[in-house]
């Protein structure tokens, strides 16, 4: 069942933190956020947005998993992400659902499922180097990429620079779900 962030990640953020020899005050410059909010994550006080929690998992230098793992290693080679064990993670107010498809600790490249309930979006993105992908799998979407708006429907798949503006909207009366792919750094034009 999906939770809160804060109900997941309070206790390995301090764990980390400390292991690192970083005051809520360094971790909160660090990562660009106020120390207050470092402090009510830790307290699990505060519901994280997936912005904040990569950017105080970069601050950290950990993968975005060091932090969101809540399930025990399993037999399965390390490339194998099996639905079960998956992290769903409701975020804002709609709530939106969103479930981390790429196995654990996978950086570079990364998958998840996002699930939007009717009249809702998804304005808070992470912004930086790599591309963004995805493709619409039911319902209708509107995503706004610097600016410029497409309207997108099941089998539409879109493509874009991570370093640009970016949202996601559900303006329909039914829930929407896109396959979401996150590609960090530099990539190749072509295949």
């Amino acid at each position: 069942m999906p939770g809160r962030l804060a109900d997941l990640i309070g206790a390995r953020v301090r764990t980390l933190r400390n292991a690192r020899g970083m005051s809520v005050n360094a971790l909160a410059a660090a990562a660009g956020v106020s120390a207050g909010i470092v402090s009510q994550i830790e307290r699990d006080r505060a519901n994280p947005s997936l912005n904040t929690i990569e950017k105080i998992a970069i601050a950290l230098g950990v993968t975005t998993d060091a932090i969101l793992a809540s399930e025990p290693a399993t037999s399965d080679p390390p490339f194998v992400s099996r639905p079960a064990r998956r992290h769903q993670i409701s975020v804002g107010t709609a709530p939106i659902l969103k479930e981390m498809m790429s196995p654990a600790g996978q950086r570079s490249l990364r998958m998840m499922m996002i699930s939007l309930p009717p009249r809702s979006e998804n304005l808070d993105v992470v912004i930086g180097t790599g591309q963004k992908a995805g493709w619409v799998v039911e319902g209708e979407i509107r995503l706004i990429v610097d600016g410029q708006a497409a309207r997108l429907f099941p089998g539409d798949s879109f493509q874009f620079s991570s370093l640009l503006p970016h949202s996601l909207h559900n303006d329909a009366d039914i829930p929407a779900r896109v396959f979401w792919i996150i590609a960090e750094g530099a990539l190749e034009t072509a295949f």
